[in-house]
């Protein structure tokens, strides 16, 4: 009874991902949900108590999801230079791929629950501790030159959150993405003067 029960939880979260990316949480209703799903609104209400909970259940999938690739994607190389390369191309590219989570991580009207603040929190510590991780590695290897690898995994996430703005997502550059990151990482880097 157990599985079953895990199972209809799952495909309930799977079907309200779409349902909430398609309307955003505050116009999905119990009623979307239940019709898109294919049961009763009485039969959600016995797996869930209400929208928020499934919502927070489709925002934690996500973020597992992205956890998962983004521990990949900083793995593919040896190179610190490469992982941090690999892990802002990521960054800008993926993260709104995952539009419930990355609705969780930038509507400021959704991060008056407190699941989300949680979130929110979670994934930044996560995100820290990994380009921490990478810039220590490069400090080792003489390949970075930081007094601290804390501050610059602060300065560079906080330079990742400014740009998701879509000045850089824009579609028109699409095809030019990692011409421009390359661009990114050399004034992330070296800066803008001339050696």
């Amino acid at each position: 009874m157990v599985v079953i029960k895990s199972k209809v939880r799952e495909e309930i979260v799977s079907v309200a991902r779409k349902v909430f990316t398609r309307n955003g949480f505050k116009k999905t209703t119990m009623d979307q949900i239940a019709e898109a799903t294919g049961m009763g609104k009485s039969s959600i209400y016995y797996y869930f108590p209400g929208k928020e909970e499934i919502f927070k259940a489709v925002v934690l999938k996500e973020a597992q999801e992205l956890k998962k690739r983004l521990d990949k994607i900083v793995l593919t190389s040896d190179s610190p230079l490469e992982r941090l390369k690999d892990y802002i191309f990521f960054r800008l590219n993926h993260v709104r791929t995952l539009g419930n989570f990355y609705a969780a991580l930038s509507e400021e009207s959704l991060g008056q629950m407190e699941f989300i603040h949680k979130i929110r929190r979670k994934f930044e510590q996560d995100e820290l501790e990994m380009l921490k991780g990478i810039l220590e590695e490069g400090m080792r290897q003489g390949i970075f030159q930081l007094s601290s690898a804390s501050v610059g995994s602060i300065a560079i996430l906080t330079m990742m959150k400014g740009l998701e703005l879509p000045l850089l997502l824009d579609e028109k550059h699409k095809t030019d993405r990692r011409e421009q990151l390359d661009d990114l990482i050399r004034v992330l880097f070296y800066g803008i003067l001339k050696r």
